[in-house]
């Protein structure tokens, strides 16, 4: 005989020798146990957790002629022909699919067992049916002879007709706990005499995402391929993943700003073949795990990782993980509808790496600190009287430089009214020389702000802004001088600013279309001058004491 794979030759025959689904052995166990078998079962789950494997030991145990504690004597007739037995039949639906098969199988099943108590119909991948296939076996489901017994098994439930379902007793089969995974491999590795080691073990583990049979035809690739001794690195390989150790690099690289060490490793990424996908989930898992270690000492059970979780762990602070976190979720989503998924994950992390740690960050650490310490001594020498006066200034600076929702709202409507796409393209040519004003003292947070949004429309005299973050549009609005004043040397000429997240942008071009689809057009509405006037407390009461308080609103 030839080879046959581990999979295969270790897959269980008797309920002592299944690993995890211990309700569903539990339940099936007692009934046959005290003969209420059911006619037909309904296993769901995800492929790889004992669904077929299951249905089989069913069919031997239904048909020992002894049972020892629920479980095969292993002696009789039927136990020692079982695999064999004409009485246990196997249907693949995803390749028996028709209502021909389907009718078929229903002359068939009135025939009585050549060798056995029951006959036994295991249907695998059962949502593959047809329609048509589904209704021929619906009779034979609900009212089946007394000697056979239906097992239907599926990885896709909600694709089953209910009233399908409602027929069977159903079973839902979950993913295999890893440290069981780990067990049964330790167990099949000495039985093989293959030497492997823990990490790689749980690593094996992991990758197989709950399913038993990945996990042990992987471990029958990586024999193949290390001669029976088995490391981590060796499952990196025929994994096409990639090592903690390499993902710690990057982090490092990314806290460093290593634009250059950045750049190659995406490159060695995509040279090797490796999956982006793949891998940036791979990095959220990490980051994940990071996370859980600063946050609960929670380790995982690969020492090799654990390691470099610590090292991470002590470079990152909570907020720059959940950031980094937040930005390969949309590195993932911009893969699914792209061909160039390397050149969007090598933007991302430059732009995060950048942002975070670069200039623009450091720059802005400085700036602030530098804010600290001069209001801090200014503190010192002043007396309570001009505290009192500087916070005074300082309120009415700052509602100065703001604007209310009112005014958001009428300068997008203006800037709707007169967009112009060569005026977007012009200032979109200029964009890029932000970088200019980085290191300008003045200017520097302003910029680090506007590099971390983009211009979604342009106008005469106006600009809208959407930001990634709500927090970065509101600092935005609320230094709108030092902002303006920026963007009217950048473009060369004065505009007013109004800046807008991503979701709410979002939700006013949909309306802007909606609009223009209707015939609604927009016109200007006055702005700038009624807003510079609300600004004069003195001004707004001679206002009100002409035209009264029901015309104009103030805060």
């Amino acid at each position: 005989m030839g080879y046959l794979a581990l999979y295969r030759k270790y897959r269980p025959v008797d309920f002592n020798s299944v690993y995890g689904q211990e309700e569903v052995v539990t339940v099936i166990k007692n009934a046959i146990v005290s003969g209420k078998v059911s006619h037909a079962y309904l296993f769901c789950g995800p492929r790889g957790t004992g669904k077929t494997t299951i249905a089989k030991i069913i069919a031997r145990l239904v048909n020992c002629e002894n049972l020892v504690d629920g479980n095969p004597c292993g002696k009789c007739y039927n136990c020692l022909n079982y695999l064999n037995s004409n009485d246990i039949v196997e249907i693949d639906a995803a390749s028996n699919n028709g209502v021909d098969e389907i009718r078929e199988l229903r002359d068939k099943i009135n025939l009585v067992p050549s060798n056995s108590k029951y006959k036994v119909y295991i249907i695998d991948e059962v949502h593959m049916l047809t329609t048509q296939a589904f209704n021929a076996l619906l009779k034979t489901l609900e009212e089946p002879p007394s000697h056979v017994i239906f097992i239907l098994a599926t990885t896709e439930p909600h694709k089953i007709p209910l009233t399908i379902a409602s027929r069977c007793q159903k079973f839902r089969f979950s993913k295999i706990d890893d440290k069981k995974i780990v067990e049964r491999l330790r167990e099949i590795s000495n039985l093989e005499d293959i030497t492997i080691d823990d990490d790689a073990l749980y690593e094996i583990a992991r990758l197989s995402d709950g399913g038993m049979r990945d996990a042990i035809n992987f471990l029958d690739q990586l024999v193949a391929y290390s001669n029976d001794n088995i490391t981590i690195d060796d499952v990196y390989k025929v994994n096409g993943s990639v090592s903690y150790e390499e993902l710690y690099t990057l982090l490092d690289d990314v806290k460093n700003n290593n634009k250059v060490k950045l750049i190659e490793f995406v490159d060695y990424l995509d040279e090797s073949g490796k999956d982006i996908n793949k891998f940036v989930e791979e990095m959220l898992i990490f980051l994940k795990d990071v996370i859980l270690y600063k946050n609960a000492n929670i380790l995982s059970s690969i020492s090799t990782k654990n390691d470099y979780i610590k090292l991470v762990s002590d470079k990152y602070n909570d907020k720059d993980l959940y950031d980094l976190i937040e930005s390969l979720n949309g590195v993932q989503n911009s893969i699914k509808i792209s061909n160039h998924s390397s050149i969007i994950f090598m933007i991302s992390i430059l732009k995060y790496s950048d942002l975070k740690f670069g200039r623009v960050a450091v720059n802005n650490e400085k700036i602030i600190s530098r804010e600290i310490i001069k209001e801090k001594n200014e503190n010192i020498s002043q007396d309570r009287e001009n505290i009192s006066q500087d916070k005074e200034n300082i309120s009415r600076e700052i509602k100065d430089s703001s604007i209310s929702d009112d005014q958001v709202e009428l300068r997008v409507n203006n800037s709707l009214a007169l967009a112009s796409k060569n005026v977007l393209e012009e200032f979109k040519s200029k964009w890029n020389s932000l970088d200019d004003y980085i290191d300008d003292e003045e200017f520097s947070v302003v910029s680090g702000l506007l590099k971390d949004s983009n211009i979604v429309v342009g106008a005469n005299k106006y600009v809208i802004l959407s930001c990634n973050y709500p927090s970065t549009a509101s600092r935005i609005n609320s230094n709108l001088d030092v902002t303006e004043k920026l963007l009217e040397r950048l473009f060369g000429t004065k505009v007013y600013v109004v800046a807008v997240d991503n979701d709410r942008w979002k939700g006013i071009k949909n309306k802007y279309i909606d609009d223009l689809k209707k015939g609604i057009k927009y016109n200007v509405k006055e702005l700038e001058n009624n807003a510079n006037n609300k600004r004069e407390k003195s001004s707004i009461d001679d206002l009100i004491d002409l035209v009264g308080d029901s015309i104009i609103e103030y805060k």
